[in-house]
C-alpha cells in the first residue's frame, strides 16, 4: 500500500515583486494519492475529515491516505466529476456528482438525488448555495434560482424563501448575516431581499440607500462580498470585468480595488472569494489569485514557478485556520501561522560561486553575517540581509586565486578582527570596522587549505589543514611565523576540530578516527576510531554539552565522553539521512542536521529525530550545503549553494499535546471498509474468513501530522506497543477466532503520549470450532456409542433368548421324548421274554418318538442358521414339509406364493413360530381332514403376512372337538409372534387355518 504523504513538491516564498514573501503552499497531487489534479471542491466534516471533489469522483482525506467513495446505492454509478460539496443544518452532505445533485451517505454510499421539478435552461452554469438557515437553493445561472422542497423531494420554484425583481436573471447569493440581507447578483445588477420585511431593493427603489444598488454600472454581478470589516466587494462585467469596493466605517470606496482590474494580456476572470477567520479576503477564479489584507490595505498576488495554476476552482477553511485551495494543478494547502523562515538568494550574483559556511561577526554595535564564497571570496550581509559592498576586503590580495577561496571563519576574541583560512594556506585577517584586510601564508601552513579554526579560553588560535596538521597560534606572541606551533602532524587529512570546556581539542581526520588532545600540553588523551565510531572518516565535530559530542560523516555518531557510549543512527533510525551536510547544536540542546533530504533534528536525551521539509516552510532549501551557524540571538543558518536560510529553531522546538487518534479506515484484505462507527466502544462482528486487516489512524491534525509518531496494540497478540513509524497503519494477517480490542495512540517529539483510542471486534470461529457444533458432535457419539452398546447388548440378548429357546426346546422336546423313549425302553426290557408283542409295540412306540424327536431337532438346527434367514428358504421348506405330508395320504394341494412375498425378511424367533405353526396347520390336515384336496396360499396384505391354509375334508366342531396340545401350541405361538389366528371349520366343509403377522 501506497504511503501517502502531505509534503508538497515545491514550496512558495515570494521574491522582490511578490507584496507577501511569507505564505506557502504545500502541493498535493496525484503523486500523494490524489485521484485527479483537477480539484473542483474542498470540504471538512464533522469529525475533522476532508473531503475532496475531483474529476475523477469523491475522495476523503486524513492528512496522510486518500479514500475513493463511489456511489453504489441504489444502483452503482461510474466515476463522474464532484464539483461541489456542502453541508445543511441537518448535517445531509450534498454533491453535485455530474450533471445530479442530491444527498450523498459515505457510510453506505447511498446518493439520494434530487431532481429538478421542471426542465430549465442550465448551460450559463449552476452552483448550489445553503443560507444560514438550513434552505437550500439551486441558482440557474442566468435563469432563475430554484428551492428545495423537502416533502416533495425536488427543486421547485413553488414557495420559494428567497425573492428578486422578476425581471432579474441572477448569477450569485450573498447572505449578510448581521442584516439578515440576502444579497442577489444578476444581470441586470444588483438586488437586496430582506425577510424580516419581505421588501426588494433594487435600482429603482432604494429607501436605504444600500452601498452599490444604484449604481446604473453595476451590471452582469458575478459576485457580492461583505467582509469582516464591513467592506462591499462587488465583481462585475461591463464590458469588461471589474471590481468595486466600499467602506461601511469610512463612507467611502476602497481605491485598491481597482487594482484587481487585469491590464494584462493574460485572461484572467474572478469568479469569488472567501472570507477567512483572521479578516483575510481571498477572490480566486481563471488565472487569479488575490488576497487582501485589511491591515496593509493591499492585495498580493502568490502565483508564481512554485504555485502554479490556471484555475482555481474553489477556497476552502478548514477548522484550525488552514487554507485548502483547489486547481487544476492539484491541491494545495496553507497555514498562516508558519515560523518565520528568512531565504536569501544570491542567484545573479557574479561571479558565480559556492557559499561554504558563515559566521556572525560583532562590527562596534553593529552584527554581520559574513559568508566565506568560493568564487567571491567573503560575502558580507547586514542585519537585514542586504549585502555590503566588499571590495576593501580584497585591496592587498595576492595573485592567487586561492585568496578567494576562503574556508572558514573566526573572530578574535581579543582584536575583534576576522581570521579566514583559504586555499593553499593563505590566512586572510580583516578589521571588521574598518574592512581592511591583509593576507598571510605563513610557512608553517606549508600551503596546505585550512580547513577550519577555533580559539580557546586563553585566546590561542589553532588550525587544522588539509595536510594533517594541527597548529596552535599563541596569543601572546606577534603575528610572525615563529609564534605558530605544530602540535601534532596526523597521517590523514585534519577536517574539523572544536575546543571543549577543559581545553581538549577534538580532531576529526579522513582516515583515522577522531583525536582527543590536550590543549596545553598537545599530549593524545583518547583515540576513537572505527572500533567506536561508524567509520575512520570524520568530517564534522559539534559538541551538545560537556560530555557529549557528534562525529558525522555518513552516518551520525553520538558519543558520550563520560560513560564511553557510541550511538550510531543512521536512517534506519529515523535520521532524514545518512549524508550528513551541516550539524550545530542550538540553545536549547537539540542537534539540527542539515542534508540532502532536508533538515531534520534529534533529540539526544530522548533519542528521537524530527523531520523538516517543505510541509514546514524549507521548500525553498537548497540540498547541496555546506555550513551553517548558531546566532548570538538564537537563530540558526544554513547554506546552501547560492543561498542562505534562516530560522529560529525554538519556533521549531515547541512540543504540542498529542490528540487522540481516530481510527480512520479498515482495509480487510484489498478492500476498504466505509463504517461510521470505527471509534466507538461498539463491538464489530466479522466472520472467521475476514481476518487479514490494515487499520489506518490519524489524529486528523493537518498542520503537525508529520511531527508525530504512532503506535499501536492488539490484546491477544501484542504483548508491548508496537510502532507504527510514520505510516500510522497496524498490518495483521490471518488472526484466529476470539474477541480484541486495538489500542492506538499518538506520540509527539519529547516522548508524550496521547490518549488511547480504541477499536473493539471479534472474528466469529467456523461453525465445526463452535460450541454448538462440538456439543452436537459430542452428542452424536456418545448416542453413536449408546447404539452400539445396547445393539451390543441386544445382540448378546437375542443370544441368550436363542440359547434358553433352543435350551427350552431341548428340555421340552428332547427332554420329554427321551424320557418316554426310556420308559418304554425299560418296559420292552421287561416284557422281552414274557410279552414279545407288548414288546414290540413298546419297540413301535420307540421308533415313532424317536422319528418325532429328530424332526424337532432338525426344526431346532434349521431355525437358528443364518442362511435360512431368506423368506426363500422358509418357503422352501414348507413346500417341502408339505410334499412330504400330503403325499403319504395321496392329498392333492396347490401351494401359492405371490411374488413379493419372497423379498421378506422375518426375524429368526418369527421364522420359527411361523414355521411351526404351518408344520402343525400341515399335520392336522394330513391326519384328521381325510381331504382329497388342499390350498395353501401365501401372501401380503395391509402390511401382514398372510398364511392360508385349507382343506376340503370332513371338518370338525371346534366348540366340540378337543383342543389338545397343538392347537394351543399354535396358539401360544401365534401369540408370542404378535400374529393373529383364526380357525375356521365346519362339519363335511373342511378346515381353514388363517394366520396375520404384522410386518
Amino acid at each position: 500500500m501506497k504511503r501517502l504523504l502531505i509534503i508538497i513538491f515545491t514550496t512558495y516564498i515570494g521574491l522582490g515583486a511578490l507584496a507577501n514573501p511569507e505564505r506557502f503552499f504545500n502541493r498535493i497531487s496525484t503523486s500523494d494519492g490524489l485521484a485527479s489534479n483537477n480539484v473542483y471542491a474542498v470540504w471538512q466534516d464533522k469529525k475533522g475529515y476532508m473531503w475532496i471533489g475531483t474529476s475523477n469522483g469523491l475522495q476523503r482525506f486524513d492528512g496522510k491516505y486518500f479514500l475513493y467513495f463511489s456511489i453504489n446505492k441504489p444502483t452503482p454509478l461510474p466515476a463522474q466529476p464532484v464539483q461541489q460539496i456542502l453541508e445543511d443544518r441537518e448535517g445531509n452532505m450534498w454533491i453535485r456528482y455530474g450533471d445530479a445533485y442530491g444527498i450523498f451517505n459515505p457510510a453506505d454510499h447511498i446518493f439520494k438525488e434530487v431532481p429538478i421539478e421542471n426542465p430549465e435552461i442550465r448551460f450559463h452554469g449552476e452552483k448550489l448555495w445553503i443560507d444560514s438557515k438550513g434552505n437550500v437553493f439551486l441558482i440557474l445561472k442566468r435563469n432563475k434560482i430554484l428551492f428545495y422542497d423537502k416533502t416533495q423531494g425536488v427543486f421547485t420554484e413553488k414557495n420559494n424563501p428567497l425573492r428578486y425583481p422578476e425581471n432579474y436573471k441572477p448569477i450569485s447569493i450573498f447572505e449578510d448575516l448581521k442584516t439578515g440581507f440576502y444579497w442577489v447578483g444578476s444581470m441586470q445588477g444588483l438586488s437586496v431581499f430582506d425577510p424580516l420585511k419581505n421588501e426588494i431593493y433594487h435600482k429603482s427603489y432604494n429607501p436605504l440607500n444600500l452601498p452599490n444598488l444604484s449604481n446604473e454600472e453595476i451590471k452582469v454581478v458575478f459576485d457580492y462580498t461583505i467582509d469582516q470589516h464591513r467592506n462591499h466587494w462587488v465583481v462585475f462585467w461591463n464590458p469588461t470585468q471589474r471590481f468595486l469596493a466600499y467602506s461601511e466605517n469610512l463612507k467611502s470606496d476602497i481605491p485598491n480595488a481597482m487594482s484587481l482590474v487585469n491590464n494584462s494580456i493574460e485572461y484572467k476572470e474572478m469568479k469569488t472569494a472567501l472570507n477567512t477567520k483572521n479578516g483575510e479576503l481571498w477572490y480566486y477564479g481563471v488565472n487569479s489569485l488575490y488576497i487582501y489584507d485589511h491591515l496593509t490595505g493591499s492585495f498580493s498576488f502568490p502565483r508564481n514557478e512554485f504555485f502554479r495554476f490556471s484555475e482555481i476552482y474553489q477556497v476552502f477553511e478548514d477548522k484550525e485556520g488552514g487554507i485548502w485551495v483547489g486547481s487544476d494543478e492539484g491541491l494545495y494547502y496553507y497555514i498562516n501561522d508558519f515560523p518565520a523562515i528568512k531565504f536569501k538568494y544570491f542567484r545573479d550574483a557574479s561571479p558565480s560561486h559556492l557559499f561554504i559556511t558563515a559566521l556572525e561577526v560583532q562590527a562596534n554595535k553593529n552584527k554581520e553575517v559574513w559568508i566565506s564564497s568560493w568564487g567571491r571570496g567573503i560575502v558580507l550581509l547586514d542585519e537585514k540581509m542586504e549585502e555590503i559592498p566588499n571590495h576593501k576586503l580584497y585591496t592587498k590580495v595576492p595573485d592567487d586565486n586561492a585568496a578567494y577561496q576562503p574556508w572558514v571563519l573566526i573572530q578574535n576574541k581579543n582584536s575583534g578582527k576576522v581570521w579566514i583560512g583559504n586555499q593553499a594556506g593563505w590566512l586572510h585577517i580583516i578589521d571588521p570596522l574598518t574592512k581592511d584586510g591583509d593576507f598571510y601564508n605563513f610557512p608553517v601552513f606549508k600551503q596546505s587549505t585550512i580547513r577550519s579554526i577555533s580559539q580557546d579560553k586563553a585566546g590561542n588560535i589553532w588550525f587544522t589543514t588539509q595536510r594533517g596538521d594541527l597548529i596552535k597560534y599563541h596569543a601572546d606572541k606577534p603575528l610572525v611565523n615563529e609564534s605558530f606551533e605544530l602540535v601534532h602532524a596526523f597521517n590523514s587529512f585534519s577536517l574539523a576540530h572544536v575546543i571543549d570546556q577543559k581545553n581538549r581539542l577534538w580532531v576529526g581526520t579522513s582516515n583515522d578516527g577522531v583525536y582527543c588532545l590536550d590543549g596545553d600540553s598537545g599530549e593524545i588523551i583518547k583515540h576513537l576510531d572505527n572500533k567506536i565510531l561508524s567509520t575512520n572518516k570524520i568530517e564534522k565535530i559539534t559538541q551538545l554539552n560537556d560530555s557529549i559530542f557528534f562525529f558525522g560523516y555518513d552516518l551520525l555518531n553520538a558519543y558520550n565522553n563520560k560513560s564511553g557510549e557510541n550511538r550510531i543512527l543512521s536512517y534506519s533510525e529515523g535520521m532524514i539521512s545518512n549524508d550528513i551536510l551541516h550539524m550545530l547544536s542550538d540553545q536549547d540542546g537539540f542537534l539540527w542536521i542539515y542534508t540532502p533530504n532536508g533538515l531534520c533534528k534529534y533529540n539526544y536525551f530522548q533519542n528521537s529525530f524530527t523531520h523538516y521539509g517543505p510541509k514546514d516552510g524549507f521548500g525553498l532549501l537548497e540540498l547541496d550545503g555546506n555550513g551553517g551557524i548558531l546566532k548570538s540571538d538564537g537563530k540558526v543558518i544554513f547554506t546552501g549553494y547560492h543561498s542562505l536560510v534562516e530560522f529560529n529553531p525554538r519556533e521549531f522546538n515547541r512540543s504540542l499535546d498529542p490528540d487522540r487518534p481516530t481510527l480512520t479506515s479498515i482495509k480487510l484484505f484489498d478492500n476498504y471498509l466505509y463504517v461510521d462507527s470505527l471509534n466507538t466502544e461498539e463491538k464489530r462482528t466479522f466472520k472467521h474468513d475476514q481476518n487479514a486487516f490494515t487499520f489506518y489512524f490519524s489524529t486528523l491534525d493537518f498542520i503537525h501530522q508529520d511531527k508525530l509518531k504512532y503506535f499501536h496494540k492488539l490484546s491477544g497478540i501484542d504483548e508491548d506497543w508496537r510502532s507504527s513509524g510514520s505510516s500510522s497503519m497496524a498490518v495483521y494477517s490471518l488472526i484466529p477466532p476470539g474477541n480484541y480490542i486495538l489500542e492506538f495512540r499518538s506520540e509527539n517529539e519529547e516522548g508524550m503520549s496521547s490518549p488511547v483510542g480504541s477499536f473493539y471486534f471479534s472474528i466469529t470461529p467456523p461453525y465445526y470450532e463452535t460450541w454448538w457444533f462440538k456439543s452436537i458432535i459430542i452428542l452424536l457419539v456418545m448416542t453413536v456409542i449408546i447404539i452400539i452398546y445396547r445393539l451390543n447388548i441386544n445382540r448378546i440378548l437375542d443370544v441368550v433368548k436363542v440359547r434358553n429357546r433352543v435350551a427350552r426346546d431341548l428340555h421340552d422336546d428332547m427332554g420329554s421324548t427321551l424320557s418316554t423313549i426310556n420308559i418304554l425302553s425299560t418296559m420292552a426290557k421287561t416284557k422281552l421274554h414274557t410279552d414279545p408283542v407288548k414288546t414290540s409295540e413298546y419297540i413301535s412306540k420307540i421308533s415313532d418318538n424317536s422319528q418325532r424327536m429328530l424332526e424337532a431337532m432338525d426344526d431346532i438346527v434349521w431355525s437358528i442358521k443364518p442362511q435360512n434367514d431368506s423368506m426363500e428358504k422358509v418357503i422352501a421348506r414348507m413346500r417341502e414339509f408339505a410334499n412330504n405330508a400330503m403325499e403319504t395320504k395321496e392329498i392333492d394341494f396347490r401351494f401359492e406364493v405371490e411374488e413379493n412375498v419372497y423379498g421378506l425378511k422375518l426375524p429368526m424367533d418369527t421364522r420359527r413360530d411361523l414355521f411351526l405353526i404351518f408344520k402343525e396347520a400341515v399335520n392336522n390336515l394330513a391326519k384328521y381332514s381325510k381331504c382329497s384336496r388342499a390350498f395353501i396360499h401365501f401372501s401380503i396384505k395391509k402390511n401382514q403376512l398372510h398364511m392360508r391354509v385349507r382343506d376340503y375334508g370332513e371338518g370338525f366342531d371346534l366348540q366340540e372337538a378337543d383342543s389338545g396340545n397343538g392347537l394351543n401350541n399354535m396358539y401360544k405361538r401365534a401369540e408370542n409372534i404378535g400374529a393373529k389366528l383364526v380357525i375356521h371349520s365346519e362339519k363335511n366343509e373342511g378346515t381353514e387355518v388363517i394366520l396375520d403377522v404384522n410386518l
